[in-house]
């Protein structure tokens, strides 16, 4: 018997990149290590300079590491102000009230309260400064409370040791991280064009409705990052700073792009498809030539988008051209058409890529040097102040609360309980599920004080020396920051390395008193527990009552713009007041995604129509003082675009809009000469007629304020 082996396959010789790529640790790896090394780095050089509390440098690094260079420094720098300021409250606190424990407590638990506040008043970081600026008090009192007089040495300390952590940080991450965070923004900016584009043909394509809404939905959370990923960038790179609000504002035409998305994609099929009466008429075989020229156009703009790789160094100045090129044909085609239908349709497809164009003339305008393209005035955050008023008078009651059990009981490490409930309060206050998350974060620090007590007490009175301690400590360290980097486990792991280094206690002079730990950790676990029962008890989140208000919210901003006109200052800025409104939007799908995850789905696209109900709204008002109207058609459109500035009342506006769609369509039949400006107005308003109830349905979801039809 015979055998035959093939050839072996010549295989190409390695390259330089096949090389680095072998050798090069994972991205979680990386990270991890990083994490690792930085702590290393600053336990050992807070003990070289003698600094009172070592372990809160390690705590440092732990708390601002973030995979990317530019997260590093932005938190850093937060941190270090964050701390200034707790540190100047807690000397003017205790300055104030010396002996006065009782005092002492209100007096905290109102700082912990109004920074808790102001925590839900910002985003990134600077939430993240005035949570430290809270609960640094408690820091600083655990060391200062029986000796006042020496709370300026502490409060220098703590200033020393959290600018040592970030600063071993930042060195670290600078020095061992190639990738710089702007690569991820412009990567992640191109990737979320590139998706919309491809939703929008899929759309039109009828891709299935499941699919349809599962994809919509992981894009709006890649968007939303974006938000997060230009402060990171321009906490390291200049370019991206000046042109910081440019791209905001061009993330928010994207991401009010992707919520109408569906309605371009049915639009783009409306424009291709004319009506049965009319389709063999010659003037109907003419017009759907002239719509199917037009429809392969803007299908050929959005699949040049949709292979418009992430990676691609192209220019993006090239793609914005060839988009505003489509954009000049569509509106020829809107100064052509004679149909009300055509110019309804067209108007929600020119409204689709001129978003995509007021997304990628930014990146454009950034990326070849040239002035920020979107100009403005200062964006404004949305501010929920309820969520907000919630958040601070929880963390005072806790304060309040657990200080008078300290006081009443007078136990020795009542300030420690005092640390964990306002660190964990205020810390927690600010994440979309704080009752589970609290839950977590408490499990972290109970699994601490067991991995404490084994390396405290167990292991590291047989060890000497700084390599030997690190090394003892690094294998909980390293599957804590390993933790972190999932988030199933993230918020627990934070908790159990912050606080397992707390409780180890490295200093210059070790001490091993069983007793003494003992106590310490059952104060550590007490707070836990207690943050868990705060966070269920003490004003509990209700995530549909937050929605309720959010919409609410949301509905009012748009009557008071719908209202004013051209009056607004937001109708001169309308990308700026869309970044506010999509922060609001946000919110409201954070919240629908916890008690309700189909409803956010719904919403979504339902978010979509109101927006291109009050644009168009906007556009009516500038179309309409150029018109010279009859009495009566300006009496019947006055009225509509009154009744679309009581949005609560939302079949009453479709109706009314539908009446001034009649009526300017009947005078534009009388008049000698065509004048598409009418018909524009009458698509405007044929369009809010028919996206009406696609609001109506996410309007309702403020019912119990009392919507009415």
């Amino acid at each position: 018997m015979s055998t035959t082996t093939s050839p072996p396959v010549a295989r190409p010789p390695l390259g330089w990149n096949d090389v680095v790529a072998a050798v090069m640790p994972s991205p979680r790896a990386a990270y991890v290590a990083r994490t690792i090394l930085a702590m290393a780095i600053a336990i050992y050089a807070a003990l070289y300079l003698q600094l009172s509390s070592p372990a809160s440098a390690a705590v440092t690094v732990m708390i601002v590491a973030n995979p990317s260079r530019g997260g590093i420094v932005s938190k850093g720098v937060w941190r270090i102000f964050g701390t200034m300021t707790g540190a100047i409250a807690a000397i003017v606190i205790l300055a104030c009230f010396p002996q006065q424990p009782l005092m002492f407590i209100v007096a905290f638990a109102v700082w912990l309260g109004v920074c808790t506040f102001a925590s839900s008043m910002f985003r990134h970081f600077r939430a993240y400064a005035a949570v430290l600026s809270g609960y640094t008090v408690a820091i600083i009192a655990v060391g200062a409370i029986n000796d006042p007089s020496n709370v300026l040495n502490f409060a220098l300390s703590r200033l020393a040791v959290v600018t040592l952590g970030v600063v071993s940080s930042t060195i670290v991450t600078m020095v061992f991280q190639p990738s710089i965070t702007t690569d991820t923004m412009r990567a992640g900016g191109r990737a979320a064009f590139k998706g919309v584009a491809e939703l929008m043909l899929a759309r039109a394509d009828e891709i299935d409705a499941t699919q349809f809404a599962a994809e919509r939905t992981r894009l709006a959370a890649a968007i939303e990052r974006l938000d997060e990923a230009v402060e990171f960038s321009g906490a390291e790179a200049p370019d991206v700073n000046r042109h910081a609000a440019s791209l905001r504002r061009g993330f928010a035409a994207m991401y009010a792009a992707l919520m109408s998305v569906s309605i371009a994609g049915r639009s783009l099929n409306a424009l291709a498809r004319p009506a049965d009466e009319i389709a063999e008429t010659e003037a109907g075989k003419a017009r759907q030539a002239r719509a199917a020229d037009l429809v392969a156009r803007i299908r050929g703009i959005l699949a040049e988008v949709a292979r418009y790789q992430p990676t691609d160094n192209r220019a993006p100045g090239v793609l914005a051209d060839h988009i505003a090129a489509v954009l000049r044909d569509i509106t020829t085609a809107q100064n052509e058409t004679t149909s009300v239908a055509d110019a309804a349709v067209l108007a929600r497809v020119h409204q689709e890529l001129e978003q995509l164009y007021d997304n990628i003339a930014p990146f454009a305008a950034w990326r070849e040097g040239r002035a920020p393209y979107h100009r403005g005035p200062r964006l404004t955050a949305f501010r929920d102040y309820a969520t907000a008023m919630r958040n601070g008078t929880r963390a005072m009651l806790a304060i309040v609360l657990g200080g008078l059990f300290w006081y009443i009981t007078a136990w020795p490490s009542g300030p420690t309980l005092l640390l964990v409930l306002g660190a964990s309060c205020a810390l927690l206050s600010g994440l979309p599920s704080a009752a589970a998350a609290s839950f977590q974060f408490a499990k972290g620090i109970a699994l601490s004080s067991v991995a404490a007590f084994i390396v405290g007490l167990v292991l590291l009175p047989y060890v000497s020396g700084y390599p030997l301690l690190f090394l003892v400590m690094s294998p909980f360290l390293v599957l804590g920051v390993i933790g972190s980097t999932i988030p199933k486990y993230a918020l627990m792991s934070l908790g159990f390395v912050v606080f397992f280094i707390t409780q180890v206690g490295i200093s210059n002079e070790m001490t091993y008193n069983v007793v003494s730990f003992l106590n310490s950790s059952i104060s550590f676990v007490l707070g836990a527990g207690a943050t868990v029962l705060v966070f269920r008890v003490l004003l509990p989140p209700n995530p549909m009552r937050d929605a309720r208000y959010l919409t609410r919210r949301i509905r009012r901003s748009s009557e008071r713009l719908i209202r004013a006109g051209v009056w607004h200052p937001a109708s001169r800025d309308w990308l700026g007041w869309l970044v506010t409104q999509n922060q609001a939007f946000q919110r409201l799908f954070m919240r629908l995604g916890q008690a309700q995850p189909a409803v956010r789905a719904q919403a979504i696209g339902d978010s979509g129509a109101l927006i291109l109900i009050t644009q168009e709204a906007l556009r009516l008002h500038a179309v309409l003082r150029g018109l010279d109207l009859p009495p009566a058609e300006a009496l019947i459109t006055g009225r509509a675009l009154r009744c679309l500035g009581r949005l609560r009342r939302p079949r009453k506006a479709a109706s009314a809009a539908v009446q001034a769609c009649d009526a300017l369509v009947a005078y534009h039949a009388r008049c000698e000469h065509p004048r598409p400006a009418l018909l524009r107005a009458a698509g405007a308003f044929r369009s809010i007629a028919a996206l009406m109830p696609e609001a109506e349905r996410l309007l309702a979801l403020e019912a119990p304020f009392g919507m009415e039809a």
